[in-house]
């Protein structure tokens, strides 16, 4: 996974200019972005590290060749994400809104992902590693060359879920619903195990006694 091409010399970004504007190679890190409200605004080369934005608003709001790790994006509202070549260690996103993100060449690493809703979004050359995706919601979402490895998914909900060289190593899947949307997955045979009980009771078979 290719890191961001992130400026060398980066320019202090104002977060209140953001709003609906257009920038490139500009230092936000540490940025207060709590509450803010973007609105197709569009940030290139720069990095949003340890930014705060916690409860913001995002409309159609273009991130690309970012890095955002240690950023908080807890409850994040985000409708129609798009991110392109960007970075996100060790963020927080716990009860984000991410329906209709798209993300492509995106490394989304030891995350807090719990309760994130991912409707009809699209991942595409996306690594998700030491992720926690605990009663996450992918309905309808589509992966396609999508690598999730040593992620928790607890209670997932993937129904219309569609997968295309999808690769699953290490990865806790019990409770999740859907299970059959994992159809064209790749799985190693330990989480292929785990996943039994989702399968038979979707299937409505009783195991034991």
């Amino acid at each position: 996974m290719p890191e961001p091409d992130v400026a060398t010399h980066l320019e202090p970004g104002d977060p209140a200019e953001l709003r609906s504007a257009t920038v490139s190679g500009v230092d936000l890190f540490g940025a207060d972005l709590t509450g803010s409200a973007l609105d197709e605004a569009q940030v290139e080369g720069s990095s949003l590290a340890g930014a705060r934005a916690a409860g913001a608003q995002w409309h159609r709001t273009t991130l690309v060749d970012c890095r955002l790790d240690g950023a908080d994006l807890a409850n994040l509202h985000a409708e129609e994400l798009a991110l392109m070549r960007c970075s996100l260690r060790e963020v927080r996103l716990t009860g984000a809104q991410l329906a209709g993100a798209r993300l492509r060449s995106v490394l989304v690493e030891s995350a807090q992902a719990a309760l994130t809703n991912w409707h009809g979004a699209r991942l595409t050359s996306t690594v998700l590693r030491g992720v926690d995706l605990s009663e996450a919601d992918f309905t309808g979402a589509r992966l396609t060359d999508v690598l999730l490895e040593d992620c928790t998914l607890t209670r997932a909900t993937l129904d219309g879920m569609r997968c295309e060289n999808v690769h699953v190593r290490g990865c806790r899947l019990d409770g999740i619903s859907g299970v059959t949307a994992l159809r064209g997955a790749r799985l190693s045979p330990d989480d292929a195990q785990g996943l039994l009980p989702a399968m038979a009771r979707e299937l409505g078979i009783t195991i034991g006694g």
